[in-house]
């Protein structure tokens, strides 16, 4: 549902409401609730499960400056494994979480991944 007249929206606007792999997120077939992980002054860090042991994960800047993160993906307990980093916002692959993440969020915005398990090469 749309709080706007579609009639008159911006391209802006129409490519965040119709943005597929963002909407896939929340369409996920397990039907899992996201839920709150991390609360601290000024950011959040909310995930989801995911099916196929994929995880959403996102970065909120509450605050009202820019702000710099760092991402150890071992910190977040809750993956088992290696995963492939995907920016959903960016439609941009950054690699695996055996590296970390650093990047900027800007005041009032969020990074959004989605998180793929590593397929193991076959010999």
């Amino acid at each position: 549902m749309a709080g706007n007249d579609v009639r008159t929206m911006s391209a802006e606007i129409r490519n965040i409401l119709t943005q597929k792999e963002v909407i896939a997120i929340d369409q996920d077939p397990l039907g899992k609730q996201g839920y709150q992980f991390m609360e601290q002054p000024g950011k959040e860090i909310w995930v989801k499960e995911l099916s196929n042991g994929e995880w959403a994960v996102c970065f909120f800047n509450s605050g009202d400056d820019k702000m710099r993160i760092r991402v150890h993906w071992p910190n977040l307990y809750f993956l088992k494994g290696a995963f492939e980093v995907r920016d959903l916002w960016q439609a941009k692959n950054l690699g695996t979480t055996a590296n970390d993440f650093a990047g900027d969020i800007a005041s009032h915005d969020v990074i959004l991944f989605k998180l793929s398990p590593v397929k193991p090469v076959a010999p």
